[in-house]
């Protein structure tokens, strides 16, 4: 304990003490701002926790006292009642929420994702912006220039057929690439064929091509059917 002492800078007196009993619950205090839910839930600022932890009794029970009022005021304000909520449970399998930040902001999410898709608003974020999904565009007579794919092996072993990979198409004219996912190594196109297909791009601006779309063509202007190449 005389190491902990020291480390955190306690003195015998009944000053050192009163200075660390006020830091917690100022760690407290912005722990609320920053985490009302968990807050309100009983969780602790963690350097609030070690502190905490290591108080005598006398100490721990001044700490209490003073972080009532605040426990009792940010229930009124988050619940308008003194409910006190413990962990957010998945309405979908009843297993425990974790919170994520994701592209639209923080919200909460299944703990067994992605076998379970549960999700809920973020107190923080409790109306997202969603942005309305892009249509898809059509690109007809397409001619492959380049086609960067996987090689069936990589670092010596070959790839399992349902492993997700990504491909990248050029086309002659356009500069921008554009992105084929497929399960494994097999590729849909070849340089020569020209095709038509829709694309989307993602939010990452990445132009992905819709492989139910896809049509080719072999140089011949005849229809390619291989099913390891599209699916028309």
């Amino acid at each position: 304990m005389e190491k902990q002492y020291t480390y955190l800078h306690w003195g015998s007196t009944k000053h050192g003490r009163d200075y660390t009993v006020d830091y917690i619950i100022s760690l407290q205090e912005q722990f609320k701002l920053d985490k009302p839910v968990k807050f309100l839930g009983g969780y602790w600022s963690p350097r609030a926790k070690e502190l905490y932890s290591i108080l005598d009794d006398e100490d721990k029970r001044d700490v209490d006292t003073r972080l009532e009022p605040i426990l009792n005021d940010n229930k009124k304000i988050m619940t308008g009642e003194e409910v006190k909520i413990q962990e957010l449970s998945c309405p979908k399998c009843d297993y425990k929420m974790v919170e994520k930040d994701g592209k639209y902001g923080l919200f909460y999410s299944c703990s067994q994702f992605p076998s379970c898709w549960g999700t809920l608003p973020h107190p923080d974020n409790p109306s997202p912006k969603f942005e309305k999904k892009k249509e898809p565009i059509l690109k007809e007579d397409m001619l492959v220039t380049s086609y960067h794919a996987y090689h069936s092996k990589r670092n010596g072993k070959a790839i399992k057929p349902g492993t997700p990979t990504e491909h990248s198409v050029y086309f002659d004219g356009d500069e921008d690439g554009y992105m084929i996912k497929t399960h494994g190594s097999r590729q849909h196109l070849y340089i020569g064929d020209r095709c038509n297909f829709e694309y989307k791009e993602n939010w990452k601006g990445e132009l992905v091509i819709h492989k139910r779309t896809l049509l080719a063509f072999d140089k011949k202007g005849e229809p390619i059917k291989n099913k390891y190449r599209n699916r028309g």
